[in-house]
């Protein structure tokens, strides 16, 4: 703990001793402070330094106004107690003033019981120890909260995250359990269905294949009887009928046969007429004129087709720049090969311009060269159908390390598409 902080607590300080006891106050303020105001400290120290309230801002960066303020010792207008005494230490620290029994002073006229309590102490008195006090902020709740509200704030919180996601994960299972079910019971359900199908089924072709029941007659023969129901004679009447035994007889009902298709009448077959003689039809041979002879056509004879010119090679100035093809006032069509020979000791490259005209007078322009020496062999393609029929001028330019060329190679052709 500083000195400073020992003071603004209202803690008394060491160097509030009296002037004999090693002040370092100037021997002329020595007598004056137990009677001059703080006010009046202030204002004649920086007149005896001849500073004016102007400097004093300018480098303490306190405005005049509370300047004039703490020398006239009008503290109701200062920005308040604390600021004021924070004032009253950096003017007194400009002005090589101690500002410790400055605001010592300041304290006791504000402060009514320190006053009070400073008037019975001896300066000599031994101060009180300092007093350790952490003011540093803990890490503590303001109220106690017992530990079963902290768990029940902890189950509450667990409750409102975890109980959406169980209840998501319950209603994934019932649906899951549900299409289960609903698989395994459609299957069970096929299955009785198809066996109730076959029982019907079963029971309908039964039903189908058992012949009608037989008509079964009983009958109560009398004694001896015949076939046809009469009695023979000799009978001996109705005791000896009782004394024979009852034969039942089970006669079947006779099918009726199907009726015998009757023969229908055979259908006569009517004979085919006889063909009656027709006479042969005359046939007509028309009579043609006999053709007239031919009369020959004269043959009209072609003449020859004239031999295209041969192809004369431009003279060139310089062997190493020479244009073999296309020849001098040829007539050319379409992507016309240029062959030749470009060559040079310090070869760069060489270049193939082309303009229009015989005395190119409208400037050549580039279309297609090369980086590698061409010795008897084609050194470009000149694309005729991109420019206009008529009269061009085609140059071979060779160019060498140095950025010189050899005399160029020129030759007139026609372009005719």
């Amino acid at each position: 703990m500083t000195q400073s902080d020992r003071s603004e607590r209202g803690t008394p300080s060491r160097r509030a001793v009296p002037p004999s006891r090693g002040s370092r106050r100037p021997p002329d303020l020595q007598a004056e402070t137990a009677v001059q105001t703080i006010g009046a400290i202030l204002r004649e120290r920086r007149e005896r330094a001849g500073i004016t309230l102007a400097d004093v801002e300018k480098a303490t960066r306190i405005r005049q106004r509370y300047l004039l303020a703490l020398e006239s010792d009008e503290w109701h207008l200062l920005p308040g107690e604390v600021v004021g005494r924070g004032f009253l230490r950096n003017y007194a620290t400009f002005l090589g003033l101690d500002p410790d029994p400055l605001i010592q002073q300041r304290r006791s006229m504000v402060d009514t019981n320190l006053a009070r309590a400073l008037a019975n102490t001896s300066l000599e008195a031994t101060l009180p120890p300092p007093r350790p006090v952490d003011y540093r902020p803990k890490d503590m709740d303001l109220v106690d909260i017992p530990w079963s509200e902290r768990l029940s704030g902890v189950t509450t919180t667990l409750r409102d995250w975890f109980a959406p996601i169980v209840t998501v994960l319950l209603l994934g299972l019932v649906v899951l359990l549900l299409l289960w079910g609903g698989r395994e019971l459609g299957g069970r359900l096929l299955v009785v269905v198809e066996e109730l199908q076959g029982r019907v089924a079963s029971l309908a072709d039964t039903s189908s294949a058992a012949p009608e029941g037989p008509s079964r007659v009983s009958e109560q023969a009398t004694p001896r009887a015949g076939i046809g129901g009469a009695a023979p004679a000799g009978n001996p009447g109705p005791s000896q009928s009782a004394a024979e035994p009852v034969v039942v007889v089970s006669t079947d009902t006779p099918t009726p046969e199907p009726p015998t298709p009757t023969p229908l009448p055979p259908t006569p077959t009517p004979e085919p007429p006889t063909p009656t003689p027709v006479p042969p039809t005359p046939t007509w041979t028309p009579t043609l004129p006999p053709l007239p002879t031919p009369t020959p056509v004269p043959v009209v004879e072609q003449p020859p087709t004239p031999e295209p010119p041969p192809v004369v090679a431009p003279a060139c100035p310089d062997p190493r720049a020479v244009i073999t093809a296309p020849g001098v006032n040829q007539v050319v069509g379409g992507q016309v090969p240029i062959t030749g020979r470009a060559v040079h000791e310090s070869f760069q490259f060489y270049k193939l311009e082309f303009a229009p005209g015989p005395e190119a007078q409208e400037g050549f322009a580039y279309f297609d060269g090369g980086s590698v020496p061409v010795e008897n062999g084609l050194l470009g393609t000149f694309n005729s159908p991109a420019v206009p029929n008529g009269v061009y001028t085609i140059r071979l330019t060779v160019v060498d390390l140095s950025g010189n060329f050899p005399p160029p190679c020129q030759v007139t052709v026609t372009v005719q598409n």
